[in-house]
């Protein structure tokens, strides 16, 4: 049986905020970039990324902006503090479960 893999909200999450933190860097990442690069959610359906990327948002974890018809996000300083403090711990361990 080909079963597809359920991933839970807060390591969709904790995912794309590693994302975020690696490669906002150099500039705001679109949301067809996140789900279309971030292998491990994939198979998420978009409103569910959308929904988690409100929550991070108005956490003050990213912040987001509203080009023509895409909307680009990009890690805040509180984002890249908690994913260097413990999001990184987490999915390390995680992953190596």
């Amino acid at each position: 049986m080909n079963e597809k893999k359920r991933l839970s909200v807060e390591y969709t999450m904790f995912s794309i905020l590693e994302y975020l933190c690696i490669n906002s860097q150099s500039g705001p990442v679109s949301k067809y970039h996140i789900l279309t690069k971030i292998t491990v959610i994939k198979q998420q359906r978009h409103d569910r990324v959308t929904e988690i990327l409100n929550i991070l948002e108005e956490n003050g974890l990213i912040s987001s902006a509203r080009l023509a018809d895409s909307t680009f996000y990009e890690i805040t300083n509180k984002g890249n503090e908690v994913y260097h403090k413990w999001v990184k711990d987490f999915l390390d361990f995680v992953r190596s479960m």
